[in-house]
């Protein structure tokens, strides 16, 4: 049986779906006490609940304490991380909340435990909805010292997308600090507003690889679950702009969905993408299939407006994955759901 021939039913993995509900039921606990108190403080509920329109969101600025770089699991199970191979095991990350308001997006349950301390009250806005840049960034880039990670590989971004409106310009200097200073970056973006910068990339050839993530070349599909990235077409143009530069790039096809009535077959997902980077072949490509990560599922759910049932996807679009990158010449790695299990 092929992915295609999946239903939802025989995707269902009883104890996933157990855990899948228990995680939903705890996450509808917190919404409803959450939505309580901001009742009892008479705050407006209709901030609570995502609204793509961006005159609904909050901005602030908080202060940031340098060094700009801290530790990241995203690196290396070797390296003490979960298996993804987007650093040495550093990040780079200079705001709380993306207004790219993707809503498979994990990070919002992070800034919720730990944000509100940081930046305040807004945290607590749907995601999206919150935006917070440093108000203290200039000294903070003076404050890190850049010589202590030369030669070392640090993503850009993990929390957020660096080439956001609001923070392309503090970008620029970060950058420009850290390449000058002999820092390797891998720069992850859904924003065209990173070729302004290539640049100065092209002079840092050696230290420098740019990664872009597409899910689906399905517009309307992209739209409901990442309604303010740029299209799908506009991400691939800026992997082809770099390759032409000789700037090293790749592509991340994630997260693929699962069946869904807007899109019934995942593997035309996977199909569309690889057929196009074929044409200029990405120099790393990497593979991820939609992960439950705090209340990202039930987010996407109210955008799609319908249930998500993952079951053993994970597994059979794995297959696909890398079937398809055959079928084209070329290779890739798969992010597998559980920590530490991928396979080249």
């Amino acid at each position: 049986m092929t992915i295609t021939d999946m239903n939802k039913t025989e995707m269902m993995d009883p104890v996933k779906e157990k855990n899948r509900m228990a995680a939903l039921k705890a996450w509808e606990t917190i919404r409803r006490q959450k939505i309580e108190k901001i009742k009892a403080e008479y705050e407006s509920i209709d901030d609570y609940f995502f609204d793509p329109d961006m005159r609904k969101v909050a901005f602030g600025t908080y202060r940031i304490n340098p060094p700009l770089i801290k530790p990241s699991k995203l690196t290396w199970v070797e390296k003490g991380g979960v298996g993804k191979e987007l650093s040495d095991g550093w990040s780079l990350n200079f705001a709380v909340g993306c207004t790219h308001a993707c809503r498979f997006c994990y990070v919002d349950s992070i800034n919720k435990r730990y944000g509100v301390k940081r930046a305040g009250n807004l945290v607590n806005r749907a995601w999206g909805n919150y935006f917070y840049t440093p108000e203290n960034i200039n000294e903070a880039i003076e404050k890190t010292n850049w010589k202590k990670w030369e030669g070392i590989e640090v993503m850009m971004s993990s929390t957020h997308d660096a080439y956001l409106p609001q923070l392309a310009p503090i970008t620029r200097r970060i950058i420009t600090a850290a390449l000058e200073n002999g820092v390797k970056l891998c720069v992850q973006t859904r924003s065209p507003l990173v070729k302004k910068d290539f640049d100065i990339y092209s002079k840092y050839k050696d230290q420098v690889r740019i990664q872009v993530s597409v899910a689906t070349m399905n517009r309307d599909l992209s739209r409901l679950m990442e309604p303010r990235v740029a299209g799908p077409e506009a991400r691939i143009e800026i992997i082809r702009e770099a390759k032409r530069l000789g700037l090293k790039a790749g592509i991340i096809i994630a997260p693929v969905m699962p069946p869904i009535k807007i899109r019934p077959f995942p593997s035309n997902d996977v199909e569309e993408i690889v057929r196009l980077i074929s044409e200029f072949k990405p120099d790393f490509i990497y593979g991820e299939s939609l992960h439950t990560r705090g209340s990202n599922i039930k987010e996407l759910e109210i955008a799609l407006q319908e249930p998500l049932v993952l079951g053993n996807f994970d597994e059979a679009m794995e297959k696909r994955f890398h079937s398809t990158l055959l079928k084209y010449g070329m290779k890739g790695r798969w992010w597998r759901e559980h920590k530490g299990a991928f396979t080249k």
